[in-house]
């Protein structure tokens, strides 16, 4: 499978994922070799596992050797990514995920391969991950998410209409949102733009077309950003890779 499956709250790439530079983003990592272990460099640590657990905003990378990875990115904001913590992390950087759980996920893959939805769900459950929804924030959070997921794009006066959606001064709304979600309303707002940017090339549009039109200045602007948060060139994925939407 060469492509790279998206939904609202996670990302499924199932490619060799090339040695990415040591990067650091707003979202929790599951990665999982399908034939022996992964190499993960976090921070000052060298890990190596059939599974693996990588917290958000830490700095990674991931030594593929030649080998097939399915790696999960997970919203930072979502149910899942707290279920991650509770489940694998425990306030760690990272951790090695179980053998027998690791061998569920190969077995999901090996029958699966072709069925990126069957595949996601077959992890998940492998994983005792089943959240669907964003976690039970403040209202006024869980209403500037729905907000930024539903807007077309995040543009210079998005924060202003956050806010007013909000009933909230921008200081108060951006120390909410890092008290609620744990990360900044800025950062969550860029990870936002560079998502919708994949949606919209998803459906044909072409990059510099999406990216003006989620919120980027430019196509070489999102390609930066995607560089320095993901540690891969987005032209790395789309060389290979078809971003589709799990329905």
């Amino acid at each position: 499978m060469k492509e790279v499956f998206w939904t609202f709250d996670h990302i499924l790439i199932a490619k060799n994922y090339s040695d990415p530079a040591p990067h650091r983003h707003l979202a929790k990592h599951l990665i999982f070799c399908t034939e022996g272990e992964v190499e993960c460099r976090i921070e000052n640590l060298r890990l190596f596992g059939r599974g693996v657990c990588i917290n958000s905003n830490i700095e990674h990378t991931v030594k593929e050797n030649g080998k097939e990875l399915l790696v999960f990115l997970f919203d930072e904001t979502s149910k899942l990514s707290r279920e991650l913590e509770t489940n694998y992390l425990k306030g760690e950087p990272c951790s090695v995920i179980e053998d027998t759980i690791a061998e569920k996920v190969n077995k999901g893959w090996k029958a699966y391969q072709n069925d990126a939805k069957a595949l996601d769900q077959a992890v998940l459950a492998a994983c005792k991950l089943n959240g669907i929804a964003h976690s039970n924030y403040d209202r006024r959070i869980n209403c500037v998410l729905e907000r930024a997921l539903n807007l077309e794009g995040i543009y210079e006066d998005t924060m202003d209409l956050l806010c007013r959606e909000a009933f909230l001064s921008r200081s108060r709304l951006s120390h909410l949102f890092k008290e609620e979600v744990g990360v900044a309303l800025s950062s969550y707002l860029v990870f936002e733009k560079m998502r919708k940017t994949c949606a919209y090339a998803a459906v044909g549009e072409s990059l510099t077309s999406a990216c003006i039109r989620a919120g980027f200045g430019s196509s070489s602007h999102f390609a930066n950003t995607c560089k320095r948060m993901f540690g891969l060139a987005y032209s790395d994925f789309a060389k290979t890779a078809l971003f589709q939407q799990i329905p």
